[in-house]
């Protein structure tokens, strides 16, 4: 099997995971989830013309005798307001606290331009109007303006509950390794990132390097996605060829043409789970996630796929294989590498805020490039 290329396997990932139910959610718990419709605005924000600051609302030019009456105001009349509320009927415009005086019961001020400081009602959407797109995320912002006009709960697809299984019989997990071992620098790593790429960590396991433990673990679980870390080798002593053949695992792809995280595969289960097998070294393992994982949820959800940004490059980047994944920085001069990039070390990624995507053949200063954006 000829290795995919790293835009061909995020496609196969994308497509190796079934849409999600459709639940409805309160707005408290849609952070996170994905609309399944267009979501329109229920009326107009804001919902009534009112004021943008503490002061009169004014009519026709100064001076402006105050007026007290509850109805419209006329020519030459003003009225005091606060921030937020509704200004009478008549008014031209808002003079501020700061810029109006008082001589008794007239007001003095230089002449307000029309609609000055006055929000109108419909300004940033009127009813009807698209506020959230089907495949659209709900941020915060997002549930924000939804609340705004009027929403309580709506349809979404919920993201995919993720079964993680750290393997490793050369793992530690706590203090100081000694010769032969290593800490466990996956089982922290691993849940919040997968958590920030859109899935949720539902049980998280621990197993040898055993095919037919590793097997019986995965399959026990009930979550929607399958994600192990380690064991991806090709040595006798990785189990996931092994414990694949045991749980009769469709195999979509063993291996990506890509740098660092080449042995990353994917299978599906006979039950239609997905089983995504990041490498065990912490930078392969992270670089894979973020490649990989969106993809899945996306396919879940039914979320619009997130294309990688574009930046310039500040430095020279090599790659050797279709694509090679450099953790970068932004600098003046563009982005540029960050530390030594090598599949068992993460000190150079927790100093970036971005990931390069290299082609083969490389890049060179002042050359475009696409970015993949730090997911923490």
């Amino acid at each position: 099997m000829t290795d995919p290329s790293w835009a061909e396997a995020r496609d196969l990932a994308r497509a190796a995971l079934p849409r999600g139910e459709i639940i409805s959610v309160t707005l408290a718990g849609a952070v996170g989830t994905v609309a399944t419709e267009d979501l329109r605005a229920l009326g107009p924000i804001p919902h009534a013309t009112t004021s943008a600051m503490d002061g009169w609302a004014v009519c026709g030019p100064a001076p402006w005798q105050l007026d007290p009456d509850d109805g419209p105001l006329s020519a030459g009349r003003a009225r005091a307001v606060v921030t937020g509320a509704v200004p009478p009927d008549g008014t031209d415009a808002i003079v501020p606290s700061e810029a109006g005086r008082l001589s008794g019961d007239v007001l003095h001020g230089d002449p307000p331009v029309p609609g000055r400081h006055v929000r109108p009602a419909g300004e940033e959407a009127q009813e009807g109007d698209v506020l959230v797109s089907a495949g659209q995320v709900l941020t915060p912002a997002r549930v924000g303006v939804l609340a705004m006009t009027g929403h309580d709960t709506i349809a979404v697809r919920r993201a995919p509950l993720v079964h993680l299984v750290v393997t490793g019989d050369e793992l530690v997990p706590s203090g100081v390794p000694q010769a032969g071992h290593v800490r466990d620098a996956l089982t922290p790593t691993l849940p919040p990132l997968l958590g920030a790429l859109g899935g949720k960590v539902a049980r998280l396991d621990h197993v040898r390097d055993d095919p037919r433990a590793l097997a019986a673990k995965v399959v026990s679980g009930d979550a929607d996605l399958v994600i192990t870390a380690g064991g991806t080798g090709h040595s006798a002593a990785d189990p996931i060829d092994a414990a694949w053949a045991r749980s009769n695992a469709d195999v979509r792809f063993r291996g990506v043409d890509m740098r660092p995280g080449h042995p990353v595969s994917l299978a599906v289960l006979p039950d239609g789970r997905p089983w995504l097998a990041l490498p065990g070294n912490p930078l392969a393992a992270t670089m894979t996630a973020l490649s990989f994982v969106p993809a899945l949820v996306e396919g879940f959800t039914g979320a619009v796929p997130a294309e990688p940004a574009w930046a310039v490059a500040g430095a020279a980047f090599e790659s050797r294989a279709d694509t090679t994944l450099v953790p970068a920085r932004h600098t003046a001069a563009g982005v540029v590498p960050v530390g030594r990039s090598r599949p068992h070390l993460l000190t150079a990624l927790a100093d970036a805020d971005v990931v390069v995507i290299v082609p083969r053949g490389g890049i060179g200063p002042g050359d475009p490039v696409q970015v993949l954006r730090r997911a923490w």
